[in-house]
């Protein structure tokens, strides 16, 4: 896995990780010489030492603190450097999939779990990249050194300096095997526990309104016990297994110290060397003593990786080598089948046509299949039999960007972000000059309502339109629409949820947003698709019938039952 976080770098990124152990590595040996020099000054004794030697070995000391802490901060900067230009990368590859991933995957994943991985989890890969990498491979580095250099001097005191070495990190080694498994199911808890808090404090509205039911509390609250006692427990088998590596560590050294005093008192050891194995023995044992640190924390960025790769690796919406480009705009669905899972709902064999600037309306009772086919067209979703084609281009065969590039979708649930209203129109078409934008809002009726704001159209707005009516938004969504100019439009009728005055405005500007254009409508209020070209009329995922009208009253169908369903809703409505 070290492997393929190390492919996650580009090839300036690994020369800085490069640069960065290097520069670590020097001054550890700088500061082992440094050590060195004034353990011959004592073992020879400076008295003997001329005043003009003196100066030099001052002079010569000075210099070397002085490298050192220029390759300290050169080491430091570059790791970092490193480390930020995984996570700039890293998440901007995220962001580039997370477009292309088909609506399945968010049926899947969570948000408050993508969120999580793009904060938490990719923050920790800088760490390692920062944090881990240069830091472990220079210790490795000057331990090795160390470790050669000590077994000339001495090979009886460096075997005593490792004896008990391994029964250390025999200890260290199967603590943390279970440090694993318990690792992965307190970051499980910890996901779930941010995805509930994400869900919970969106639906605070909601839950103050049935205060009186505390079930999504009580199953916070229970996330949060569930996460504080895998927590705990992994907390303890690591007070464990630390200790107990720490114990055979300290005897390590302890060994060495024992057996060196031996030697000497049997003078089988020179003072110097006794000195020299006390001093840098601490240096040969520091990767030995980080290795729980360093193992925890690739723990962590091995889990942290994981689900990073999970959003990197997943498969994306299927391109084409030699993409097809639509030359007209007419839609054609033939012999459409798609199921989202087995024993699911499924669209049947749908066959129709939406002829180029027209307007076709879908129509049918909830779950019928009428979003389903919307989404198709979108490719949020393949088709697993059939053909849907746009100029007698299967959709399949278009480029992704290109096919949306030609699609206006306005729906019913408006997404509006948290930025100033001329922001949130141009999302319709990035390159719109400020008068084209201001042009789209005409058309969308919803020009006044802004020029009357304090900042006009640089007004902020909160998330999800936080401060505009749902009529307001919905209008915003329009004007999107006229700004991307598209030749195709997917509507879903916005006017189930709003006052008159806002159903007229829309009604007026979706009228001249369809002008010239394909459209396609999903339709909730009959009364508003009476005048399109055709109806499709769907039932179970199965299209039962289509027509105009006037032509569908006529045959005593579907259509003309819920006609006269909403009729009567009307009436009863007036009635009360």
């Amino acid at each position: 896995m070290i492997k393929q976080m190390l492919n996650v770098l580009t090839v300036k990124g690994k020369a800085m990780i490069a640069a960065a152990t290097l520069a670590f590595t020097m001054s550890g040996l700088l500061s082992t010489y440094l050590m060195y020099v004034i353990v011959n000054v004592i073992n020879q004794g400076h008295i003997d030492r001329s005043r003009s030697e003196m100066t030099v070995l001052c002079m010569l000391l000075f210099a070397i603190l002085l490298l050192k802490a220029g390759l300290v901060i050169a080491a430091d900067m570059t790791k970092h450097f490193a480390g930020f230009a995984v996570v700039a990368k890293v998440r901007e590859s995220i962001i580039r999939k997370l477009k292309r991933f088909s609506l399945a995957f968010y049926s899947k994943e969570r948000l408050g779990e993508i969120s999580t991985i793009i904060h938490k989890d990719v923050d920790r890969l800088e760490s390692l990249v920062g944090h881990f990498f240069s830091v472990m491979f220079s210790d490795i580095i000057i331990a090795l050194i160390l470790g050669v250099w000590l077994f000339t001097q001495s090979l009886a005191l460096g075997l005593a300096m490792i004896a008990l070495l391994p029964i250390a990190v025999l200890m260290l080694v199967l603590g943390l095997k279970r440090s694993l498994l318990l690792q992965k199911q307190t970051n499980d808890d910890l996901v779930d526990m941010a995805s509930l808090f994400i869900e919970y404090v969106r639906s605070i509205p909601l839950i103050k309104a049935f205060s009186e039911n505390v079930d999504f509390e009580e199953k916070l609250q229970n996330s949060i016990r569930k996460f504080g006692t895998s927590a705990k427990k992994q907390s303890k088998a690591v007070a464990i297994y630390v200790g107990s590596f720490s114990i055979f560590f300290e005897l390590a050294y302890a060994v060495m110290m024992i057996a060196g005093a031996v030697m000497l008192y049997y003078d089988m050891l020179a003072i110097k060397t006794f000195l020299i194995f006390i001093i840098f023995s601490h240096e040969f044992y520091k990767p030995i003593g980080k290795i729980e640190k360093y193992w925890i924390n690739f723990l962590q960025v091995k889990d942290s990786y994981q689900r990073v790769s999970k959003i990197l690796e997943a498969p994306e919406m299927s391109q084409i080598q030699v993409p097809q480009k639509a030359g007209t705009f007419e839609i054609a669905y033939e012999k459409v089948n798609f199921a989202y899972a087995s024993n699911e709902f499924a669209l049947k064999d749908v066959s129709f046509e939406l002829p180029q600037g027209s307007i076709t309306a879908l129509v049918g009772p909830s779950g019928s299949g009428k979003t389903t086919v919307a989404n198709l067209l979108l490719r949020f979703w393949d088709n697993e039999s059939g053909a849907i084609k746009i100029g007698g281009v299967d959709i399949r065969e278009m480029d992704y960007d290109d096919l949306l590039s030609n699609i206006s979708i306005v729906m019913q649930q408006v997404v509006i972000f948290a930025d100033s209203i001329y922001e949130n129109i141009k999302l319709g078409n990035r390159n719109a000059t400020r008068a084209q934008v201001m042009a789209a809002a005409k058309k969308a009726q919803i020009h006044d309502f802004i020029v009357g704001l304090p900042n006009g159209y640089d007004t902020i707005v909160g998330e999800n339109g936080v401060g505009l009516s749902g009529g307001q938004r919905q209008r915003i969504s329009i004007a999107r629409a006229f700004v991307k100019n598209a030749p195709i439009v997917v509507l879903d009728e916005m006017t189930s949820n709003v006052d008159p005055v806002n159903e007229v405005k829309i009604q007026r500007a979706l009228s001249t947003l369809a002008k010239g254009r394909t459209v396609m409508v999903i339709a909730h209020h009959l009364h508003t698709i009476r005048s399109a070209d055709k109806i499709l009329v769907f039932n179970a995922g199965e299209l039962v019938e289509q027509g105009t009208h006037e032509s569908l009253l006529k045959r005593e169908g579907l259509y003309r039952q819920l006609w006269q369903v909403q009729a009567s809703a009307k009436e009863w409505e007036f009635s009360m």
